[in-house]
C-alpha cells in the first residue's frame, strides 16, 4: 500500500474583487500519495508541484473572466493572472488547484485533498477532494468558442497555464516549461500554443506488453 504525505506550502497573489485590487496570502496544506515505485519519477513530479504553486501561481493577480479590470490590466501591463470561472472566492481556488495539480502529475502522485485559507478569508478552511460539490463549480461549457470547444481549460491540463486565451494557431498553454527547472517567464504567447489540429493518442496494449 502506498504511503501518504502532507506538505504545507504558501503563495501570494493579489485579488480583484469588485474593480478593486487586495494583497492576498494563500496558505495550503496538500496530501499526496505516490503511485510509482521509481524515487526519480518521485522526486521529479513533487518538484513540478512545488513549482506549480511556488513559482507558477506566486506573484499573480487572481480574478474571474467577467470582471471588467482584468481585461484593462490584461492590455496594458504584463503582469501574470490566475483566471477562475467563477469570482475569486476561496473555495473556487481550492476547487482549481485540487484539479491543476492532479493534472500536471501525470498520475505518478495523486493528490487526495487540499485545504486552502487566506489572508482575506477570515479565518476560513476550505478542504476539496475528488468527491467535493466546489468541484462542480468549476464547469463553464461556454469556456472556449466553438471552434476551441474540444479543449479542457486550463485548470485541467498538464501546461503551466493559469489562464485560457485563444491564438490564431491555438491555445496558449503557460509561461513556462516543466522541462527546464529555471522555468523563465516567456512573454510570447504565441510561442507558448497547443496547436489546433488532430493529435492521435498512442495506446500501449497488446500479448508482448510486459507486466
Amino acid at each position: 500500500m502506498s504511503n501518504t504525505f502532507s506538505w504545507k506550502t504558501k503563495f501570494k497573489s493579489i485579488i480583484i474583487v469588485d474593480g478593486e485590487l487586495f494583497a492576498n496570502e494563500y496558505s495550503l496544506n496538500v496530501s499526496l500519495t505516490p503511485h510509482t515505485a521509481s524515487l526519480k519519477e518521485q522526486t521529479e513530479y513533487f518538484e513540478r508541484l512545488k513549482n506549480l504553486f511556488e513559482q507558477v501561481f506566486a506573484n499573480t493577480i487572481t480574478t474571474w473572466r467577467d470582471e471588467p479590470l482584468y481585461h484593462t490590466l490584461k492590455k496594458s501591463t504584463t503582469n501574470r493572472f490566475i483566471e477562475l470561472p467563477k469570482p475569486p472566492y476561496d473555495q473556487i481556488m481550492a476547487a482549481v488547484c485540487f484539479c491543476k495539480a492532479n493534472s500536471i502529475l501525470d498520475s505518478k502522485i495523486v493528490i487526495n485533498n487540499i485545504e486552502l485559507s487566506s489572508w482575506q478569508g477570515d479565518g476560513i478552511t476550505y478542504k476539496v477532494d475528488k468527491d467535493s460539490k466546489e468541484l462542480i463549480l468549476l464547469d463553464r461549457p461556454d469556456w472556449f468558442s466553438a471552434k476551441f470547444s474540444k479543449f479542457d481549460p486550463w485548470w485541467l491540463r498538464a501546461d503551466t497555464a493559469t489562464y485560457d486565451q485563444e491564438l490564431d494557431k491555438g491555445i496558449y498553454t503557460g509561461h513556462f516549461s516543466w522541462n527546464n527547472h529555471e522555468i523563465p517567464v516567456d512573454k510570447k504567447h504565441e510561442y507558448h500554443a497547443k496547436i489546433f489540429e488532430f493529435q492521435p493518442k498512442v495506446l500501449d496494449g497488446g500479448k508482448d506488453k510486459d507486466k
